[in-house]
């Protein structure tokens, strides 16, 4: 995610496209660790997505492409990605993605790498590496997989859960200022707060009707 052009935040795993956007692991740890910069900027900004990190930077891809103007010149661009897993074999960008690319670079869906203008091959590049997207909003109300934000942690005794400002009165799960990337993190502290502030809660009102 980019702020005044500057990178505020970077993920890297498996993305998602859907009918409303883009999703996935990569995705919900962004919005995870960059949850009060979307929040500041109205989640109107802009993701930059590399679609074959392993491949490095725009120039060396653009570089790679090249060499299929020699190496296949007869190979439909938009059916010949050159970017190849090294151990299956396979293009690394799947292939509705990487027609998709091609024909937004410029390219006619026909066009063979043996016709390929130096210009448009630079453009394709720049769409593998540094893909732009538009953030325009986030997903619907209970969509969400956990809230940022919070009683903050250092207004708490974490051992009991109690709060420092008002004892007797007990926090867990996303009341507190806690959230985790996916994978059942969320799950756990809700769980787990959950039930040492429950436990001594009780204790606490037990001591007063005694």
């Amino acid at each position: 995610k980019r702020k005044k052009n500057k990178i505020v935040s970077q993920q890297e795993g498996p993305l998602l496209i859907t009918h409303h956007g883009i999703s996935g692991p990569a995705v919900l740890r962004l919005s995870a660790f960059a949850a009060r910069e979307f929040r500041d900027l109205n989640y109107r900004t802009n993701v930059q997505v590399h679609w074959a990190p392993a491949f490095g930077s725009a120039q060396e891809i653009e570089s790679q492409l090249w060499k299929m103007t020699s190496m296949a010149p007869k190979r439909t661009i938009s059916t010949s990605c050159p970017l190849l897993d090294p151990i299956d074999g396979s293009s690394v960008i799947p292939r509705r993605l990487w027609s998709a690319l091609v024909i937004e670079s410029g390219f006619e869906k026909d066009r063979i790498w043996a016709e390929a203008p130096k210009k448009k091959v630079a453009t394709l590049s720049r769409n593998i590496a540094e893909y732009v997207v538009d953030v325009t909003g986030k997903g619907v109300f209970k969509e969400e997989f956990v809230t940022a934000g919070g009683v903050q942690l250092k207004e708490i005794t974490m051992k009991t859960m109690e709060s420092k400002i008002c004892p007797g009165l007990y926090f867990c799960g996303e009341v507190i200022d806690v959230d985790g990337v996916t994978g059942g993190f969320n799950f756990m502290n809700c769980w787990s707060t959950g039930h040492t502030a429950g436990t001594n809660a009780v204790s606490t009102l037990e001591k007063l009707l005694e």
